[in-house]
């Protein structure tokens, strides 16, 4: 693989010809909505095919994975376009392997969030890369019970992709904003709590999701053991029943970094209670774009 920076005066043509691979390779490995408007200073990955297969009559994705000796789900990672399109078209070239500048090191685990209104074509075309689908958010009452989201059609894609859905909970107002006294209520009441986590377990077991993300942001310093004692108590709750517990931290560079965001994040005590912990790099710095 390699990256090229377009230059003044170049084209696709131009570039194809410089790596000795088609314009239609790298429009369709950039997903190039504009091939003939190229942006001077724009990326361009170029990618050397190892195995290509033509789509025939009658071919579907696990015939073509059981030929190549390959999974459904590398495939689609080759062809993200099938999975946002859901098809295959006989005349369709498909990559099987592209060449490797070097091995590969090994395998990793790959977190995604995602909105109920996500954008159908951009959540297939991503689900061949993630291990979890974490879908956002659940909040709750001050009587424990939870406030739902429309969560049931991204629950069946992820599976569909054989991703892990991962149920969310946040402390949340009715305006959809991080609420650390709704949080401290529910650290402070243990029947309330109690009541919260029955009621996450019975959702898990309702909607087939597999263990639960907690994304509690903004808690106040002085709830740093109440968090901490909660996190245990929903682990204990839910690692009998073989679910798991992930808890998104906020990104520290110290250990007593202060700060709202940062002072009851404890990394090592979090650390030794949960399953999985999610650094939210993205609090560095994001674009958001309201529709």
């Amino acid at each position: 693989m390699q990256i090229h920076v377009v230059k003044p005066g170049e084209t696709i043509i131009t570039i194809a010809n410089q790596y000795d691979v088609t314009p239609e390779r790298l429009i369709i490995d950039n997903e190039l909505p504009n091939p003939q408007n190229l942006v001077v200073g724009q990326s361009i990955v170029v990618l050397y095919p190892d195995k290509i297969h033509t789509v025939v009559e009658g071919d579907t994705l696990y015939k073509i994975s059981e030929t190549y000796g390959v999974t459904p789900t590398q495939i689609l990672q080759n062809n993200p376009r099938i999975a946002a399109t859901e098809t295959l078209v006989p005349g369709q070239t498909i990559v099987i392997s592209y060449k490797l500048d070097e091995p590969k090191l090994g395998n990793i685990l790959i977190n995604g969030y995602a909105y109920p209104f996500i954008d159908r074509t951009v959540l297939r075309k991503t689900l061949p890369f993630l291990s979890y689908l974490s879908i956002f958010t659940y909040g709750f009452t001050a009587e424990g019970a939870l406030i739902p989201i429309d969560d049931e059609e991204l629950i069946q894609i992820a599976l569909t992709f054989q991703v892990t859905p991962i149920m969310m909970l946040a402390p949340m107002t009715g305006d959809g904003v991080f609420s650390n006294e709704v949080a401290h209520n529910m650290f402070t009441n243990p029947e309330v709590q109690n009541i919260l986590i029955n009621n996450i377990l019975a959702n898990i077991e309702a909607k087939k999701y597999t263990g639960l993300d907690i994304d509690f942001e903004f808690v106040l310093p002085q709830d740093k053991q109440l968090f901490i004692d909660f996190i245990q108590n929903v682990k204990n709750k839910l690692e009998p029943k073989g679910y798991i517990v992930m808890v998104a931290l906020a990104p520290k560079t110290s250990g007593e970094q202060p700060g709202l965001l940062y002072a009851a994040h404890d990394y090592p005590a979090i650390g030794a209670i949960a399953d999985r912990v999610l650094l939210m790099t993205y609090e560095w710095g994001y674009t958001f774009a309201h529709a």
